[in-house]
């Protein structure tokens, strides 16, 4: 797939055929989020990538459903908070594969040498993008769940992650549902959100 292809046909899936995903596949989306740039080239990430069905569905229990009251949406926000938050968990349970961008934290993001955790924190999401873009290239569906609220400390709990470790988010992988619901997207284009040399 041509590549500004695959920027155009990427969005948020939230629901999976239940269906595995090639190994092969597996390692060249992973393969492509390693290629991203990083915090002066020191790469500090390792994926915890699971496949196995019966870790991804104890997984997902520590997920919680959001509620969501809205019955009909007045903008593409409020679509999007119908459609997303009662699929935390299922969309999880419903995966191949759940892919954890983790990264060695040598500052804290209180610290007041800050700025230095945020290059971390932003070479991980510039690692998430290239996953999310390879797995469209690959023809497969993908969303993030940012871990909220006691979330982030029970999963590292929960599959032993060293102390010292952050997850910004979850990477969730699989072959779209033919009836995936889809939310309609803000419009963001050069015309109406790019300025040039001045503001």
């Amino acid at each position: 797939m041509e590549f500004y292809e695959v920027v155009n046909r990427r969005r948020s899936i939230r629901q999976f055929e239940d269906r595995e995903i090639p190994r092969e596949i597996l390692e060249r989306i992973l393969g492509a989020g390693l290629k991203a740039p990083s915090s002066n080239h020191q790469r500090r990430w390792e994926l915890l990538t699971l496949t196995e069905k019966p870790l991804i569905l104890d997984l997902a229990k520590i997920i919680k459903p959001y509620p969501c009251r809205i019955t009909e949406p007045k903008t593409p926000q409020q679509e999007m908070f119908k459609i997303a938050y009662p699929r935390q968990r299922r969309m999880i349970e419903e995966s191949a594969c759940v892919i954890l961008p983790l990264f060695k934290q040598k500052y804290a993001f209180e610290n007041d040498k800050n700025g230095y955790g945020l290059m971390d924190y932003g070479a991980t999401w510039a690692l998430v993008e290239n996953m999310l873009l390879a797995a469209t290239a690959e023809g497969l569906g993908s969303v993030v769940h940012i871990p909220v609220r006691k979330e982030p400390e029970q999963i590292k709990e929960f599959l032993k992650i060293p102390d010292g470790w952050y997850l910004p988010t979850l990477v969730i992988l699989g072959y779209a549902s033919p009836d995936a619901e889809v939310p309609s997207q803000v419009k963001a284009t050069v015309e109406n959100k790019v300025r040039w040399n001045k503001w």
